[in-house]
């Protein structure tokens, strides 16, 4: 993680307006996209990137607001969404995370979807100050922000964080938006196909069509580019399941993926051996419930 961060500082990043008092910032490299809210006291952070690039953060805040930081929300526990917290945890902020998010930032990490990337424990004036374990809610003047816990999706630490007036969502990884990507989901940290499926689900039940996403990676999205992405992953999942009963060969299953959901860019094999495994998991533990 080390020499990834000392290639950080340069990124590009922007800031923009979704609505009056809600930005993102978006940055052009490896990192996670930022949601800003402005509230009455002080700004709301949705996670916090890389420290080395805390200054650049507060200078694009500066740009449309003279409120300072007072609260910081964690998605999740990755380092390109929580680096950050090394810079503002240490300055006071209160930092809010799921429960078991704080767990796996006190602790080393071997991130296997970033290429076995070791995440070192974070110190103790980096970790979250607030936790919960499956529902909280922040009141900030006529805003109601609801943190939602999904449970082992991306990770096992997942808040989805819904603005509730604005109706606008910040997914996390949970949702990642950028064209011929697929998503990277932690198994070793309990994440799951079918818990990123379950999710898409259920935000799909309960928004509509004017309800805005900001993905963990890429663009600010609509419900129908969540309905895609929900859509594509439910196809590679079901296709493997298919084929899985059938008994076939793991390479057999992978190229027939991808040729059904059009996707043969590098690493797709990766991501379809993944989902074979949890479609094993998943399987396996149907039977012996079924006993």
């Amino acid at each position: 993680m080390d020499s990834l961060a000392s290639k950080i500082g340069d990124i590009k990043e922007e800031i923009i307006k979704i609505q009056e008092n809600y930005y993102v910032i978006i940055p052009y490299g490896i990192a996670g996209n930022i949601g800003v809210f402005i509230g009455n006291t002080g700004v709301i952070l949705i996670d916090d990137q890389w420290a080395v690039l805390s200054r650049r953060i507060k200078e694009l805040i500066s740009t449309i607001t003279s409120k300072p930081i007072k609260t910081i929300i964690n998605t999740h526990y990755h380092f390109d969404h929580t680096h950050g917290n090394l810079t503002f945890g240490p300055e006071g902020i209160p930092i809010i995370a799921h429960k078991n998010a704080r767990t796996r930032m006190s602790e080393r990490q071997v991130i296997p979807t970033y290429h076995n990337v070791v995440q070192k424990p974070f110190p103790l004036e980096a970790l979250p100050t607030i936790t919960f374990t499956d529902k909280s809610e922040l009141h900030e003047g006529n805003e109601t922000i609801e943190l939602i816990y999904y449970k082992d999706a991306h990770t096992d630490g997942d808040v989805i964080v819904h603005f509730k007036n604005a109706d606008i969502y910040h997914t996390g990884d949970v949702f990642v938006s950028i064209g011929g990507w697929l998503p990277h989901i932690d198994e070793k940290a309990g994440g799951s196909i079918y818990g990123v499926i379950d999710a898409a689900n259920k935000l799909l039940s309960q928004t509509s069509g004017t309800t805005k996403f900001i993905p963990g990676h890429g663009p600010v999205s609509s419900k129908k580019e969540l309905q895609d992405y929900r859509d594509l992953l439910t196809a590679v999942r079901d296709n493997v399941v298919k084929m899985y009963r059938q008994k076939a060969k793991l390479e057999d299953i992978i190229k027939d993926t991808q040729i059904k959901i059009h996707y043969e860019n590098k690493g797709g094999e990766n991501f379809i051996a993944q989902v074979y495994r949890a479609v094993e998991k998943h399987e396996n533990q149907y039977r012996a419930e079924k006993k």
